[in-house]
């Protein structure tokens, strides 16, 4: 039976904190983790060591004896546990398996690995109490509430959460304005999923627990929804404000009229201010799209002015602008 360096199993000094132990273990166990190195006989080994050498650095009794015993370990070997000190080791060993002690709050490679054990010094120097005890409180704790899984404190030694899916739902512009619900198959599932009104593109929604299945009870992951807003052939967004174009004759846009302007809702009234130049943007406030988880806030609706001129004109209309364009002193022909 060889002596076992726990301190450089786990690459820190011997006067390490220990909160530096803590974090050298965590980082290891990550490292060769049996989830994270499936069928690897060599990260299953190391990370037994590493599970050993965590259960005795990582609490102050088995530390004390563990550095008081040292390289003395022979010696108490031969005298079956009994040493010439103040601490009597085989007592301390024998009182372990009435007693929960911190260095039970971390469970080993036997919980990864099913049955296996832990090395001759480990049982040697620390007694079959220790071992019985650690067996004991598994078997009475099964949901690891002393657990100190390396992955998170408290967690199940081999739970873990499903992973999380994403996907892509298109609605349409009338469908953002008003809410809607859509109907969508997931995993085999056909899944509601509730579209609040006024949402942007781009945004996601979660369904809790909609993702792929955890492992050995792990919890399911969660679905991302993406909403994507097809485009609108009248209508263009920017934040809560909606943006059109309306046409106006050439004499409503000189002489002033009302005009109708498409709105999600159907058309309204609105007038034109009389000599309105092209690309002039009237505002109808109210007529925009609601404001996301709001109540009744809503953008407003922009509608750009485009001038339409007449065509086919008659002759006596040709006459009239003629006469129009000599009052404002315009050159209509080329002399």
């Amino acid at each position: 039976m060889n002596y076992k360096d726990y301190y450089k199993i786990l690459g820190v000094s011997k006067g390490a904190s220990k909160a530096e132990i803590k974090k050298a273990y965590r980082k290891l166990a990550r490292k060769y983790h049996p989830d994270v190195n499936p069928d690897n006989d060599t990260a299953a080994k190391r990370f037994k060591e590493i599970s050993e050498a965590y259960e005795v650095l990582g609490n102050d009794e088995n530390r004390k004896m563990y550095d008081q015993l040292g390289s003395e370990w022979k010696q108490y070997k031969r005298s079956g546990g009994r040493q010439d000190s103040d601490f009597n080791w085989q007592q301390w060993a024998q009182n372990q398996g009435g007693r929960q002690s911190e260095g039970f709050r971390t469970r080993t490679a036997e919980d990864y690995f099913g049955g296996g054990e832990f090395s001759d010094f480990f049982e040697q120097i620390f007694g079959g109490n220790m071992k019985r005890e650690f067996h004991r409180q598994q078997q009475s704790d099964p949901d690891n509430r002393f657990g100190g899984h390396p992955f998170g404190r408290g967690a199940r030694a081999s739970t873990r959460k499903g992973r999380d899916l994403n996907a892509e739902l298109e609605i349409t512009l009338e469908e953002a304005w008003k809410g809607t619900e859509k109907s969508v198959r997931v995993n085999n599932n056909q899944i509601k999923i509730k579209i609040p009104k006024g949402i942007h593109s781009g945004r996601r929604l979660k369904l809790k627990g909609r993702g792929l299945p955890g492992e050995i009870g792990g919890e399911a992951g969660d679905l991302y929804i993406r909403i994507v807003i097809k485009p609108h052939e009248i209508f263009t967004r920017d934040e809560d404000d909606l943006y059109t174009t309306v046409e106006v004759g050439l004499y409503q846009a000189l002489l002033g009229g009302v005009i109708r302007v498409p709105t999600m809702t159907g058309s309204v009234k609105i007038k034109v201010p009389p000599e309105s130049q092209p690309g002039k943007v009237m505002r109808i406030a109210g007529h925009g799209m609601p404001v996301f988880q709001s109540d009744d806030e809503k953008g407003d609706l922009y509608a750009t002015l485009l001038i339409r001129l007449p065509e086919k004109l008659t002759d006596k209309e040709k006459k009239l602008l003629k006469e129009l364009s000599d009052l404002r002193g315009e050159i209509t022909a080329l002399h």
